[in-house]
Protein backbone atom coordinates (compact mmCIF):
# COMPACT_ATOMS: atom_id res chain seq x y z
CA UNK A 1 0.00 0.00 0.00
CA UNK A 2 2.82 2.43 0.88
CA UNK A 3 4.37 1.80 -2.53
CA UNK A 4 1.12 2.49 -4.42
CA UNK A 5 0.50 5.65 -2.38
CA UNK A 6 3.97 6.88 -3.27
CA UNK A 7 3.21 6.35 -6.96
CA UNK A 8 0.04 8.41 -6.59
CA UNK A 9 2.02 11.14 -4.83
CA UNK A 10 4.32 11.59 -7.82
CA UNK A 11 1.62 11.08 -10.48
CA UNK A 12 1.08 14.81 -10.99
CA UNK A 13 4.80 15.61 -11.16
CA UNK A 14 6.14 16.87 -14.48
CA UNK A 15 9.71 15.71 -15.03
CA UNK A 16 11.99 17.65 -17.36
CA UNK A 17 15.71 17.21 -17.98
CA UNK A 18 17.29 19.70 -20.35
CA UNK A 19 14.91 19.86 -23.31
CA UNK A 20 13.51 16.37 -22.69
CA UNK A 21 10.34 15.47 -20.85
CA UNK A 22 10.65 12.37 -18.68
CA UNK A 23 7.79 9.98 -17.96
CA UNK A 24 6.55 9.70 -14.38
CA UNK A 25 6.03 6.29 -12.72
CA UNK A 26 2.26 6.65 -13.12
CA UNK A 27 2.67 7.37 -16.83
CA UNK A 28 4.78 4.25 -17.19
CA UNK A 29 2.13 2.24 -15.35
CA UNK A 30 -0.59 3.64 -17.65
CA UNK A 31 1.46 2.68 -20.72
CA UNK A 32 1.82 -0.86 -19.40
CA UNK A 33 -1.92 -1.14 -18.78
CA UNK A 34 -2.73 -0.03 -22.35
CA UNK A 35 -0.16 -2.36 -23.92
CA UNK A 36 -1.06 -5.65 -25.64
CA UNK A 37 1.86 -7.15 -23.75
CA UNK A 38 0.82 -8.85 -20.55
CA UNK A 39 2.75 -7.77 -17.47
CA UNK A 40 3.07 -9.74 -14.29
CA UNK A 41 4.58 -8.55 -11.01
CA UNK A 42 6.29 -11.04 -8.70
CA UNK A 43 7.96 -10.52 -5.34
CA UNK A 44 11.73 -10.94 -5.34
CA UNK A 45 13.00 -13.20 -2.57
CA UNK A 46 16.71 -13.09 -1.95
CA UNK A 47 19.23 -11.25 -4.11
CA UNK A 48 18.61 -10.65 -7.83
CA UNK A 49 20.85 -12.28 -10.46
CA UNK A 50 24.35 -10.82 -10.35
CA UNK A 51 24.78 -7.78 -12.56
CA UNK A 52 27.30 -8.37 -15.31
CA UNK A 53 30.30 -6.07 -14.96
CA UNK A 54 32.40 -6.21 -18.16
CA UNK A 55 36.09 -5.43 -17.81
CA UNK A 56 38.06 -4.00 -20.72
CA UNK A 57 41.25 -5.78 -21.73
CA UNK A 58 44.63 -4.18 -22.31
CA UNK A 59 44.59 -3.53 -26.06
CA UNK A 60 40.86 -2.90 -26.47
CA UNK A 61 39.78 0.11 -28.50
CA UNK A 62 36.53 1.40 -30.01
CA UNK A 63 36.08 1.49 -33.78
CA UNK A 64 33.24 3.43 -35.42
CA UNK A 65 32.08 1.90 -38.70
CA UNK A 66 28.87 2.67 -40.59
CA UNK A 67 27.63 4.73 -37.61
CA UNK A 68 28.01 1.73 -35.30
CA UNK A 69 30.57 1.13 -32.58
CA UNK A 70 32.62 -2.03 -32.21
CA UNK A 71 35.01 -3.04 -29.43
CA UNK A 72 38.20 -4.21 -31.10
CA UNK A 73 41.63 -5.45 -30.03
CA UNK A 74 44.93 -4.23 -31.44
CA UNK A 75 46.12 -7.85 -31.66
CA UNK A 76 43.78 -8.26 -34.64
CA UNK A 77 45.82 -5.65 -36.55
CA UNK A 78 49.08 -7.51 -36.02
CA UNK A 79 50.61 -9.98 -38.44
CA UNK A 80 52.37 -13.08 -37.16
CA UNK A 81 55.64 -11.20 -37.61
CA UNK A 82 54.34 -8.34 -35.44
CA UNK A 83 53.25 -10.77 -32.75
CA UNK A 84 56.70 -12.39 -32.72
CA UNK A 85 58.41 -8.99 -32.46
CA UNK A 86 56.12 -7.94 -29.60
CA UNK A 87 56.71 -11.21 -27.75
CA UNK A 88 60.48 -10.78 -28.09
CA UNK A 89 60.32 -7.18 -26.82
CA UNK A 90 58.17 -8.12 -23.82
CA UNK A 91 60.49 -10.99 -22.96
CA UNK A 92 63.48 -8.66 -23.05
CA UNK A 93 61.61 -6.12 -20.87
CA UNK A 94 61.06 -8.76 -18.21
CA UNK A 95 64.73 -9.69 -17.89
CA UNK A 96 66.72 -8.70 -14.83
CA UNK A 97 68.71 -6.17 -16.87
CA UNK A 98 66.53 -5.10 -19.81
CA UNK A 99 68.19 -3.61 -22.88
CA UNK A 100 65.78 -0.79 -23.44
CA UNK A 101 67.32 0.55 -26.65
CA UNK A 102 66.87 -2.83 -28.30
CA UNK A 103 63.35 -3.13 -26.86
CA UNK A 104 62.36 0.25 -28.29
CA UNK A 105 63.78 -0.64 -31.71
CA UNK A 106 61.55 -3.71 -31.74
CA UNK A 107 58.50 -1.68 -30.73
CA UNK A 108 59.32 0.91 -33.40
CA UNK A 109 59.24 -1.81 -36.08
CA UNK A 110 55.60 -2.40 -35.21
CA UNK A 111 54.80 1.31 -35.05
CA UNK A 112 56.32 1.82 -38.50
CA UNK A 113 53.61 -0.50 -39.84
CA UNK A 114 50.80 0.35 -37.39
CA UNK A 115 51.42 3.93 -36.18
CA UNK A 116 48.04 4.07 -34.36
CA UNK A 117 48.88 1.00 -32.23
CA UNK A 118 48.22 2.60 -28.83
CA UNK A 119 49.21 -0.49 -26.86
CA UNK A 120 52.72 -0.37 -28.35
CA UNK A 121 52.90 3.37 -27.69
CA UNK A 122 52.09 2.57 -24.04
CA UNK A 123 54.84 -0.04 -23.98
CA UNK A 124 57.27 2.53 -25.38
CA UNK A 125 56.26 4.89 -22.59
CA UNK A 126 56.68 2.11 -20.06
CA UNK A 127 60.25 1.52 -21.22
CA UNK A 128 61.08 5.17 -20.47
CA UNK A 129 59.10 4.99 -17.21
CA UNK A 130 61.28 2.12 -16.02
CA UNK A 131 64.37 4.22 -16.77
CA UNK A 132 62.85 7.14 -14.84
CA UNK A 133 62.77 9.31 -17.93
CA UNK A 134 59.46 10.90 -16.94
CA UNK A 135 59.31 13.43 -19.77
CA UNK A 136 59.63 10.81 -22.53
CA UNK A 137 57.33 8.43 -20.67
CA UNK A 138 54.54 11.01 -20.41
CA UNK A 139 55.01 11.95 -24.07
CA UNK A 140 54.32 8.38 -25.18
CA UNK A 141 51.47 7.88 -22.71
CA UNK A 142 49.77 10.97 -24.11
CA UNK A 143 50.31 9.70 -27.66
CA UNK A 144 48.74 6.38 -26.68
CA UNK A 145 45.70 8.13 -25.20
CA UNK A 146 45.35 10.32 -28.28
CA UNK A 147 45.28 7.17 -30.43
CA UNK A 148 43.01 5.27 -28.03
CA UNK A 149 40.99 7.26 -25.45
CA UNK A 150 40.33 4.10 -23.38
CA UNK A 151 44.00 3.13 -22.97
CA UNK A 152 43.68 2.78 -19.22
CA UNK A 153 47.21 1.33 -18.91
CA UNK A 154 48.78 4.53 -20.23
CA UNK A 155 46.54 6.59 -17.96
CA UNK A 156 47.42 4.50 -14.89
CA UNK A 157 51.13 4.82 -15.61
CA UNK A 158 50.71 8.60 -15.88
CA UNK A 159 49.39 8.50 -12.32
CA UNK A 160 52.44 6.50 -11.21
CA UNK A 161 54.77 9.08 -12.81
CA UNK A 162 53.06 11.94 -10.98
CA UNK A 163 53.27 9.98 -7.75
CA UNK A 164 57.01 9.44 -8.18
CA UNK A 165 57.31 13.17 -8.88
CA UNK A 166 55.61 13.64 -5.48
CA UNK A 167 52.60 15.42 -6.99
CA UNK A 168 49.84 13.53 -5.20
CA UNK A 169 47.11 15.89 -6.45
CA UNK A 170 47.89 15.19 -10.11
CA UNK A 171 48.38 11.50 -9.31
CA UNK A 172 44.94 11.34 -7.66
CA UNK A 173 43.31 12.99 -10.68
CA UNK A 174 45.15 10.75 -13.14
CA UNK A 175 44.29 7.49 -11.38
CA UNK A 176 40.64 8.57 -11.16
CA UNK A 177 40.67 9.06 -14.95
CA UNK A 178 42.22 5.60 -15.37
CA UNK A 179 39.42 4.16 -13.24
CA UNK A 180 36.84 5.89 -15.44
CA UNK A 181 38.46 4.35 -18.53
CA UNK A 182 37.89 0.83 -17.16
CA UNK A 183 35.13 1.23 -14.58
CA UNK A 184 34.93 -2.39 -13.42
CA UNK A 185 38.65 -3.17 -13.16
CA UNK A 186 39.14 -4.09 -9.50
CA UNK A 187 42.89 -3.52 -9.45
CA UNK A 188 42.46 0.01 -10.80
CA UNK A 189 39.89 0.75 -8.11
CA UNK A 190 42.24 -0.59 -5.45
CA UNK A 191 45.05 1.61 -6.74
CA UNK A 192 42.69 4.59 -6.79
CA UNK A 193 41.91 4.06 -3.11
CA UNK A 194 45.61 3.84 -2.27
CA UNK A 195 46.62 6.98 -4.14
CA UNK A 196 43.59 8.91 -2.95
CA UNK A 197 44.46 8.02 0.64
CA UNK A 198 47.91 9.56 0.09
CA UNK A 199 46.15 12.72 -1.08
CA UNK A 200 43.77 12.79 1.91
CA UNK A 201 40.78 11.56 -0.10
CA UNK A 202 38.47 8.58 0.31
CA UNK A 203 36.44 6.41 -2.03
CA UNK A 204 33.58 4.42 -0.52
CA UNK A 205 32.74 1.15 -2.26
CA UNK A 206 30.34 -0.26 0.34
CA UNK A 207 27.38 0.79 -1.80
CA UNK A 208 26.54 0.72 -5.48
CA UNK A 209 23.64 0.87 -7.91
CA UNK A 210 22.35 -2.71 -7.81
CA UNK A 211 18.58 -2.72 -8.41
CA UNK A 212 16.68 -5.43 -6.59
CA UNK A 213 14.74 -6.48 -9.66
CA UNK A 214 15.00 -8.37 -12.93
CA UNK A 215 12.83 -9.12 -15.97
CA UNK A 216 11.70 -12.42 -17.47
CA UNK A 217 9.75 -12.94 -20.68
CA UNK A 218 7.73 -15.96 -21.71
CA UNK A 219 5.68 -15.66 -24.91
CA UNK A 220 3.57 -12.48 -24.57
CA UNK A 221 4.03 -12.15 -20.82
CA UNK A 222 6.76 -10.08 -19.17
CA UNK A 223 7.40 -10.73 -15.49
CA UNK A 224 8.86 -7.98 -13.31
CA UNK A 225 10.44 -9.65 -10.30
CA UNK A 226 11.21 -6.95 -7.75
CA UNK A 227 11.48 -6.00 -4.13
CA UNK A 228 10.11 -2.74 -2.71
CA UNK A 229 10.70 0.50 -4.57
CA UNK A 230 12.76 -1.32 -7.18
CA UNK A 231 9.50 -2.34 -8.80
CA UNK A 232 9.44 1.18 -10.25
CA UNK A 233 12.83 0.67 -11.87
CA UNK A 234 11.68 -2.70 -13.21
CA UNK A 235 8.63 -1.07 -14.78
CA UNK A 236 10.75 1.49 -16.61
CA UNK A 237 13.15 -1.21 -17.81
CA UNK A 238 10.24 -3.35 -19.02
CA UNK A 239 8.67 -0.54 -21.05
CA UNK A 240 11.99 0.51 -22.61
CA UNK A 241 12.88 -3.14 -23.36
CA UNK A 242 9.59 -4.50 -24.68
CA UNK A 243 7.56 -1.55 -25.97
CA UNK A 244 8.80 -0.28 -29.36
CA UNK A 245 5.88 2.17 -29.44
CA UNK A 246 7.31 3.82 -26.33
CA UNK A 247 10.67 4.33 -28.02
CA UNK A 248 8.87 5.78 -31.04
CA UNK A 249 7.08 8.28 -28.77
CA UNK A 250 10.43 9.26 -27.27
CA UNK A 251 11.94 9.74 -30.72
CA UNK A 252 9.09 12.12 -31.53
CA UNK A 253 10.05 14.05 -28.40
CA UNK A 254 13.51 14.50 -29.99
CA UNK A 255 15.20 12.06 -27.62
CA UNK A 256 18.32 10.82 -29.41
CA UNK A 257 20.37 9.12 -26.68
CA UNK A 258 17.98 6.32 -25.74
CA UNK A 259 20.53 4.57 -23.53
CA UNK A 260 21.06 7.58 -21.26
CA UNK A 261 17.43 8.72 -21.36
CA UNK A 262 16.14 5.27 -20.36
CA UNK A 263 18.41 5.10 -17.31
CA UNK A 264 17.73 8.71 -16.38
CA UNK A 265 13.99 8.04 -16.38
CA UNK A 266 14.37 4.79 -14.48
CA UNK A 267 16.66 6.11 -11.75
CA UNK A 268 14.77 9.37 -11.27
CA UNK A 269 11.38 7.65 -11.28
CA UNK A 270 12.60 5.14 -8.69
CA UNK A 271 13.97 7.93 -6.53
CA UNK A 272 10.65 9.79 -6.68
CA UNK A 273 8.85 6.67 -5.50
CA UNK A 274 11.41 6.19 -2.73
CA UNK A 275 11.35 9.81 -1.55
CA UNK A 276 7.53 9.83 -1.43
CA UNK A 277 7.48 7.00 1.12
CA UNK A 278 7.17 8.04 4.79
CA UNK A 279 10.65 8.26 6.31
CA UNK A 280 9.51 6.40 9.39
CA UNK A 281 9.84 2.73 8.64
CA UNK A 282 11.30 3.28 5.17
CA UNK A 283 14.04 0.81 4.34
CA UNK A 284 17.21 2.74 3.54
CA UNK A 285 18.49 2.23 0.01
CA UNK A 286 22.09 3.54 -0.12
CA UNK A 287 22.09 3.99 -3.91
CA UNK A 288 18.99 6.17 -3.70
CA UNK A 289 20.34 8.15 -0.75
CA UNK A 290 23.39 8.84 -2.93
CA UNK A 291 21.05 9.82 -5.76
CA UNK A 292 19.47 12.44 -3.49
CA UNK A 293 22.90 13.92 -2.75
CA UNK A 294 23.77 13.95 -6.45
CA UNK A 295 20.48 15.66 -7.25
CA UNK A 296 21.16 18.37 -4.65
CA UNK A 297 24.69 18.87 -6.01
CA UNK A 298 23.47 19.13 -9.64
CA UNK A 299 25.36 15.93 -10.47
CA UNK A 300 22.47 13.86 -11.79
CA UNK A 301 23.94 13.23 -15.24
CA UNK A 302 27.22 12.21 -13.62
CA UNK A 303 25.44 9.79 -11.28
CA UNK A 304 23.65 8.05 -14.14
CA UNK A 305 26.77 7.84 -16.27
CA UNK A 306 29.11 6.60 -13.52
CA UNK A 307 26.84 4.41 -11.42
CA UNK A 308 24.76 2.86 -14.21
CA UNK A 309 26.00 3.31 -17.77
CA UNK A 310 29.75 2.87 -17.26
CA UNK A 311 29.15 -0.28 -15.21
CA UNK A 312 27.09 -1.87 -17.98
CA UNK A 313 28.98 -0.33 -20.92
CA UNK A 314 32.57 0.53 -19.88
CA UNK A 315 33.61 1.30 -23.47
CA UNK A 316 31.42 4.42 -23.31
CA UNK A 317 34.48 5.98 -21.66
CA UNK A 318 35.82 6.42 -25.19
CA UNK A 319 33.42 9.37 -25.54
CA UNK A 320 34.55 11.22 -22.41
CA UNK A 321 35.44 14.83 -23.06
CA UNK A 322 37.90 16.57 -20.75
CA UNK A 323 35.04 18.72 -19.45
CA UNK A 324 32.77 15.80 -18.60
CA UNK A 325 35.66 13.79 -17.12
CA UNK A 326 36.31 16.75 -14.80
CA UNK A 327 32.63 16.72 -13.78
CA UNK A 328 32.84 12.99 -13.10
CA UNK A 329 35.87 13.64 -10.89
CA UNK A 330 33.79 16.20 -9.00
CA UNK A 331 31.09 13.55 -8.61
CA UNK A 332 33.56 11.00 -7.24
CA UNK A 333 34.93 13.51 -4.76
CA UNK A 334 31.53 14.76 -3.62
CA UNK A 335 29.40 11.59 -3.63
CA UNK A 336 31.69 8.58 -3.69
CA UNK A 337 33.52 9.92 -0.66
CA UNK A 338 30.39 9.35 1.46
CA UNK A 339 29.33 6.16 3.20
CA UNK A 340 25.60 5.67 2.66
CA UNK A 341 25.73 2.17 4.15
CA UNK A 342 25.83 -1.27 2.62
CA UNK A 343 23.31 -2.55 0.12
Amino acid sequence: MKFLLSLLFVSSTVLVFGQSRLSTPMEIMAFMEASPTQYRIDQLYGPPPKRERPVLANGNYVEIKDNREYLRDYAALETEAHKAIKAEALALANRERPKYKKIRKLYQQILDDIPQHAQILSYMGDSYYRQKNWEKALLYFDQALAANPIDYVAQRLKAEVFLLQKDTTKAAQAIAKAHLLNRNNKLLLLRLKEIWALNGQTYESAWGFDPKCYLEREADTVSIVADGVWLTYGMYKAVWSYEPDYQYIKSRQEVSDFLFHAELEGTLGTFLTYSALPEKGRRIEPALEAFAQALDADLLEEYVFYEVLLVDHPALAAHLTDEFAARLLTYLQAIRSQDFGRD
